[in-house]
């Protein structure tokens, strides 16, 4: 089943090459700590010119507080962005002025859309963008983004520091590389990993053209199908939207 599960991450994570400088990088809401360190990374090392924090409060938030708390971290911050804010200032010694913000957007799309009017108020046009998200997400947060800014000239990058390929789909789950055990439980994993392959689809329950018109068609393999449908019926899972 180990082979089943990463053919359905390894499509889902859609990593990509990343090369030369960015006008920008977007951190999207997500549970993951070790994201925001990245993006410090991309920008101290001159990969990009701007960061950017997008989430307000979502399925992800007490995911992310819970992965902090891990680190040993207490935040006392409500929402994602602001939570990073103040994680940047206790270990970088960032200041908020750094970082476009925004932090009312509760979903990918809200993220999509609400970080363009950001981007449109500052009168900035960043041509180059890398998006961070978490892996299991990434594939769709790109879909989105180029759906919702297709009137500009934006090229999206996903970066993907690593792709979450499991060794055990015990409890708690294992990972290839170990750093990332611990920060999905395993009935959060399930969900969001069985939960995005019908997102994807082009039907009338997924956020394609023929369903909810969210994203532009997007083709999955038929290995990837296959896959995802045996972990569905060993797991016993159904997707409900």
């Amino acid at each position: 089943m180990i082979t089943h599960w990463n053919t359905v991450i390894n499509f889902l994570s859609a990593k990509e090459k990343v090369t030369g400088k960015y006008d920008l990088a977007i951190l999207a809401g997500n549970s993951l700590p070790y994201l925001a360190d990245e993006l410090i990374h991309l920008y101290k090392q001159e990969m990009v010119s701007a960061v950017m924090l997008v989430g307000g409060i979502g399925h992800a938030t007490p995911f992310l507080r819970h992965n902090f708390q891990r680190k040993g971290i207490k935040l006392a911050a409500a929402s994602e962005t602001e939570m990073y804010l103040e994680y940047f200032k206790l270990k970088y010694g960032l200041d908020k002025m750094l970082f476009l913000t925004e932090q009312t957007s509760t979903n990918s799309g809200e993220n999509a859309v609400f970080s363009l009017n950001i981007i449109k108020a500052a009168g900035l046009n960043p041509k180059k963008v890398l998006l961070l998200q978490d892996p299991l997400l990434q594939r769709r947060i790109k879909a989105t983004f180029e759906k919702e800014w297709q009137n500009t000239d934006t090229l999206f990058t996903n970066y993907v520091p690593i792709v979450p390929f499991i060794q055990s789909f015990s409890d708690p789950l294992l990972f290839e590389d170990d750093q990332l055990n611990g920060l999905w439980s395993k009935e959060y994993f399930l969900s969001l990993v069985l939960g995005e392959i019908p997102r994807l689809r082009n039907d009338e329950f997924g956020y394609g053209p023929n369903g909810a018109n969210y994203i532009h068609a997007i083709e999955i393999p038929e290995s990837v199908n296959q896959s995802y449908e045996k972990l569905c019926q060993v797991y016993d899972y159904e997707y409900q939207r």
